[in-house]
């Protein structure tokens, strides 16, 4: 039966701690679910439900609502 190592060593063959760290947590929780940028929109306009895109910028920056 293989004698196991102290952590110490475990973790200078890792790499340092941080790569022994991170090769723990991937083990135990499994590899980041990453989605797609597409799938991402952004949240509407609070007052008139409307996507950002489609207001007025001002020259201050702010943005206007659109017309209905």
């Amino acid at each position: 039966m293989a004698e196991k190592k102290k952590l110490r060593e475990q973790i200078r063959e890792a790499g340092g701690l941080y790569s022994w760290a991170n090769t723990a947590l991937i083990r135990f929780a499994g590899p980041p679910s990453v989605g797609k940028l597409s799938d991402y929109t952004p949240p509407p306009c609070d007052h008139c439900r409307r996507p950002k895109s489609e207001h007025i910028q001002n020259a201050d920056g702010s943005l206007s609502c659109p017309t209905p």
